[in-house]
């Protein structure tokens, strides 16, 4: 698949098995577990029940050439148990397919989504705010990679704290009133010597504020264990995607302070 350019793999597979490998792969990405989905052929048509934990996606009768067509391009792992049951696992490479695609297709708020990460894993936010960027960089590659058990969950909240912190430090200087642990202190201090017109001072004001919500989400996934152990839901892979980008967007917003 990777001597294939993705528009041209799009265009190539059947609208249906398109249509079947959106749905496995959101199921894949918004799940944990053992992640495997498992084929049953019966009077009433194909059917797969899928093993992961946390997507109540359900595939009743869809065509089973779809699934051959998923498998020709390698988008789908095919295995088989001890009665010859066949099983599918999404693969590397389909996770990066199924990114491409919803970036293709998205929503104006998707698209504004990848604008911002794109901006910020560009080259000149790297110039400016090496810290930052790194860490950023480590919180989607953890990300992306579909994981969410507590120790992953737990790096990805550090990497995304860290980054705020480092971005406030570069916007701000490193001299400024308040500790590197202590950003919107910062923050506030640094706005309020700033010759601002009240309307700049309000969304200034705003973004400060928005960047005290994601720190308490950022924060809460660093110590996510403490939070499960306290009776407080896990975190699940798009509660950690929405920190992730806020969080980068907010460090978007303190590069043009």
């Amino acid at each position: 698949m990777d001597q294939i350019p993705f528009d041209e793999l799009a265009r190539r597979l059947t609208p249906e098995a398109l249509a079947l490998f959106r749905e496995m792969a959101a199921a894949h990405i918004e799940s944990t577990g053992d992640r495997m989905f498992i084929r049953s052929d019966t009077m009433g048509g194909t059917h797969m029940i899928f093993t992961g934990e946390g997507s109540s996606r359900e595939f009743h009768g869809f065509d089973g050439g779809a699934v051959e067509d998923l498998a020709v391009w390698r988008l789908i792992h095919v295995g088989y148990n001890a009665r010859g049951t066949p099983n599918y696992r999404i693969t590397g490479e389909a996770q990066q397919f199924y990114r491409w695609l919803m970036r293709s297709e998205g929503s104006a708020v998707e698209q504004v989504e990848e604008e911002v990460r794109r901006v910020i894993s560009g080259s000149a936010y790297a110039s400016r705010h090496q810290g930052a960027a790194h860490l950023l960089s480590e919180a989607f590659e953890l990300l992306w990679g579909g994981r969410t058990d507590d120790q992953v969950v737990s790096e990805i909240g550090d990497h995304l704290r860290k980054a705020l912190m480092d971005a406030t430090t570069d916007a701000v200087g490193p001299t400024s009133a308040g500790g590197p642990e202590r950003p919107i202190q910062r923050l506030q201090s640094h706005i309020a010597g700033l010759d601002l017109s009240s309307r700049e001072a309000v969304v200034e004001t705003q973004n400060v504020e928005l960047a005290r919500v994601v720190l308490r989400l950022d924060h809460r996934l660093n110590h996510i264990r403490d939070e499960v152990d306290s009776g407080e839901p896990g975190a699940s892979w798009d509660e950690i995607r929405r920190a992730s980008f806020i969080t980068a967007f907010v460090c978007y917003e303190l590069d043009r302070l």
